[in-house]
């Protein structure tokens, strides 16, 4: 492990995968994905719309959290997948262009995917990468490849109120914030291995917490609060070096 990342990976070791599933509870994005399934209440619809946003949020124009917070509230008011245009023209204008020709092959793509339902996606989530990679023409470890995965487990856990298979094979969704810290995604794979909770669900308890303003730091349970708290200390010297 490289000197870099020995004292993030102490301050990492003391969270558990339980602690992450946690974590994940406080994502806004997360929370933003409860509040669009008690409207839509149609597991699959909802996955796909999870899956399309997550291919397509890139070069966004504002912080992710308020991105999927807006998609939410847009999707739902009863719009379905054909509107997925009209949100990117309003949230998403970056390469607008360019974007909407993307959502022509993603929309493809996830009907593809969809084809046989859901729960087949969810008997191994490094398969749903490799399926949609390879629909995509992107690499397994492409940011928003796996990004999407990540959000269909989140997504699928909100509608069904537990995990897909095959997590572990998931890499991290390796952005700008996570990449400032390790920018490789070997380098958080060799770290989510020896603290023992799988890339994907160790995004969440880096990437979350840095988005987290003190008041919401200091409504976490005490013991995870304690957690977080030497960790965003830790993470604040790598970033100042």
């Amino acid at each position: 492990m490289r000197s870099r990342s020995n004292s993030l990976l102490e301050a990492l070791a003391a969270f558990t995968a339980d602690d992450a599933r946690l974590i994940e509870e406080y994502d806004r994005q997360f929370r933003a994905l409860k509040r669009l399934y008690a409207s839509v209440n149609d597991p699959e619809l909802f996955l796909k719309l999870v899956v399309l946003n997550a291919l397509l949020s890139y070069q966004l124009s504002m912080r992710g959290e308020e991105y999927w917070e807006k998609f939410s509230d847009f999707f739902s008011s009863g719009r379905g997948l054909e509107e997925f245009p009209e949100f990117l023209r309003l949230y998403n204008r970056r390469f607008i262009g360019a974007k909407l020709k993307r959502f022509e092959k993603a929309l493809r793509c996830v009907e593809e995917l969809f084809k046989e339902g859901v729960e087949p996606l969810a008997e191994d989530l490094s398969a749903f990468v490799g399926r949609l990679a390879t629909c995509m023409g992107q690499k397994e470890s492409a940011k928003t490849v796996v990004f999407a995965a990540k959000m269909f487990l989140y997504g699928y856990r909100v509608a069904f109120g537990r995990e897909p298979h095959g997590i572990e094979g998931v890499e991290i969704p390796l952005d700008s914030r996570l990449s400032k810290l390790l920018p490789s995604v070997k380098g958080w794979r060799e770290l989510a291995e020896v603290v023992g909770i799988p890339p994907v669900h160790l995004d969440a308890v880096v990437w979350v917490p840095m988005g987290m303003s003190p008041t919401e730091v200091k409504s976490l349970p005490l013991p995870l609060r304690s957690k977080v708290e030497r960790l965003l200390e830790v993470l604040k010297g790598l970033r100042s070096r």
